[in-house]
């Protein structure tokens, strides 16, 4: 009977450590497997933190990329701007030659016919007294003032919201020529 004793005291031990070892085998696992799940998730955060970083130094290439080409265009649609204000100025300067040029012919055929009805041929007065008539007839042309008061002014005018007829009025220029320039500046009135 101390043996059957001994025999049940002895498996009872037995048993207690096959379940404790069978315990410590599964607490075990559970930490490796832990372990292996979180070495995974950190391994997934570090490749999309190196994604983020590729996406971030490809961005920022394509944002360097659209400033040069920005700046390009940019640059570009100054030069043909300049290029158009200097040929409108240019036009400008030569349609004013043209013009006086032109009232000063029809100042002097004027002149011609009027001393013809009266029979005295071409006039002999000096040349003089010529420059101060064609003086006198272009005092009543309004004074110009240069192209940058004036483009100046247009688009301070512009801003004020007046309409182009309105700024062609105050400027004494033509209502083309207002239009024209507002519609190269961009601020295109209706």
């Amino acid at each position: 009977m101390e043996l059957l004793k001994l025999l049940i005291i002895t498996l009872g031990i037995l048993t207690l450590c096959i379940i404790a070892m069978v315990s410590l085998v599964i607490w075990r696992d559970r930490r490796e497997l832990r372990l292996n799940q979180i070495t995974r998730e950190i391994s997934r955060l570090e490749e999309s933190i190196k994604e983020i970083y590729q996406i971030k130094e490809e961005m920022e290439k394509m944002l360097t990329a659209a400033r040069k080409h920005t700046d390009l265009a940019v640059s570009q649609v100054e030069g043909q701007v300049k290029q158009v204000r200097n040929s409108v100025a240019h036009l400008e300067q030569r349609l004013h030659v043209v013009g006086l040029s032109g009232e000063k012919r029809n100042i002097a055929k004027e002149r011609e016919k009027s001393q013809r009805s009266q029979g005295k041929g071409k006039p002999r007065g000096n040349s003089r007294e010529l420059k101060q008539k064609e003086n006198r007839s272009g005092k009543e042309e309004p004074v110009k003032i240069n192209d940058g008061e004036k483009y100046a002014k247009l688009y301070e005018l512009a801003d004020q919201g007046l309409s182009p007829q309105e700024i062609a009025q105050r400027l004494n220029l033509g209502y083309d020529e207002v239009e024209l320039v507002l519609e190269l500046k961009g601020k295109r009135l209706s």
